[in-house]
């Protein structure tokens, strides 16, 4: 059922508070950011010194011995089986610049993530904002639909008393009757359209459907845009501000880096190690070796595998770039309507509220007149569906630019 507006209905801040502190999408992405996290410490990682522990136990079918020219000798040791294990650490003393890259390519990687959530962040808060909206435009419509209903009610009732005294035919009744039957029937639909809004609204807050829906009509959100900014200063303000713009670029730079890990990596790669041994064989003098040296790999030819890799992320790279260069002039057009929309709403507004001002006169006199005698129930019916048709013009332009005013907020990244 309908709930009134109370002292504790809840503000479009706590509710934008509500859906951070519980949306999916926000834990989504702040475990994205965690992950993203965790590749820059796995990067950092590969230039600390890496320790690698073996350890081996064979077992043959018959001990070893040697063959010398016909001459074999006895086993070169008891036993058919063999123990090895060792200890070796390695630490990376040229790659190439493939461990610096990695590093970028992940913290970019990093702040990527960072900026999604940004993102993600405004998203929510457009998606709360425009269903708290939508509650109170349908609650007034709900409003406007019930006192439709009411006058229709005290006109058709009078219309009976008059119709009784032979005042005006019973056509006049009549024709009020379905005038007030069709005008029921819009207040059934809008209240179905409010307990829509209100199920759609606890929805994207993560509360049961049907719970208590109460909220405060002053908005607030005259304070999310500087004031006096012309829609120039705006576009600027979004090319600077917009998350999805900065994410595009970081994770252009990120494939960058990762393109230049890959070609690192057809490069020598250059490591100091060292380690022990030690071998479980009797017929040795000595069982245990510390070893140190310099070890050199170099993949000399791989096919051109690295190289088409690193080609293959360079134009990735540049298809973002593209996208990017895209994308600003897709927010440049958002803004440009965002800012028009409010102006028109605007402009709006002062037509509305004296067209409803205007309607509701109009309605009095012709009642008035009606009383009378000397106006027809056409008249007053016409005049009811104006005064009906201003005040869902005027609800129209009041939220309207409230949206408005809340999108270019978005549009701008100052949501």
């Amino acid at each position: 059922m309908l709930q009134p507006v109370s002292a504790l209905a809840e503000t479009l801040q706590e509710a934008w508070d509500a859906a951070l502190a519980s949306h999916r999408q926000i834990a989504s992405a702040s475990a994205e950011r965690d992950a993203a996290d965790y590749d820059v410490e796995r990067a950092r990682s590969a230039r600390f010194p890496q320790l690698g522990l073996t350890t081996e136990y064979m077992r043959f079918d018959q001990a070893p011995g040697f063959n010398l020219g016909g001459l074999t000798t006895p086993p070169i040791f008891e036993g058919d089986n063999f123990i090895r294990a060792g200890a070796q650490v390695s630490i990376p003393l040229y790659a190439g610049g493939g461990i610096t890259s990695g590093i970028k390519a992940a913290e970019f990687g990093a702040d990527a993530a960072d900026v999604q959530l940004q993102a993600v962040i405004q998203g929510i808060k457009l998606g709360v904002a425009e269903r708290y909206v939508a509650v109170l435009r349908a609650e007034s419509a709900f409003n406007v639909a019930k006192s439709i209903v009411a006058s229709l009610e005290t006109h058709t009732a009078d219309t009976a008393k008059r119709v009784d005294f032979g005042a005006v035919p019973q056509n006049d009744y009549l024709a009020a009757s379905v005038t007030l039957a069709n005008a029921k029937q819009r207040l059934l639909q809008t209240e179905n359209a409010l307990d829509y809004a209100r199920a759609d609204y606890n929805r994207f807050l993560g509360r049961p459907l049907d719970a208590p829906t109460s909220l405060d009509p002053g908005l607030g959100i005259d304070d999310l845009l500087p004031a006096r900014s012309n829609v120039s200063e705006l576009i600027d303000m979004a090319k600077a501000r917009r998350p999805e713009l900065s994410v595009m670029a970081t994770r252009a730079e990120a494939l960058r880096k990762q393109s230049d890990t890959v070609r690192a990596g057809a490069k020598p790669q250059l490591a100091l190690t060292g380690g022990y041994m030690f071998l479980e064989n009797e017929f040795l003098d000595d069982d245990a070796f510390w070893m140190a040296g310099i070890s050199v790999q170099w993949n000399a030819f791989d096919g051109g595998r690295s190289r088409k890799q690193a080609a293959s992320l360079d134009s990735k790279a540049a298809a973002i770039s593209h996208q990017h260069a895209d994308l600003k002039t897709m927010i440049a057009l958002q803004v440009r309507r965002s800012w028009h929309d409010r102006f028109e709403a605007e402009s709006r507004i002062g037509v509305t509220e004296s067209a409803v001002e205007q309607a509701a006169e109009n309605l009095r006199v012709v009642r008035n007149r009606y009383a009378a005698g000397a106006s027809t129930n056409v008249e007053v019916l016409d005049a009811e569906a104006l005064r009906e048709q201003s005040l869902s013009n005027h609800d129209d332009a009041r939220y309207e630019l409230v949206l408005a005013k809340i999108r270019l907020a978005r549009a701008v990244g100052s949501l």
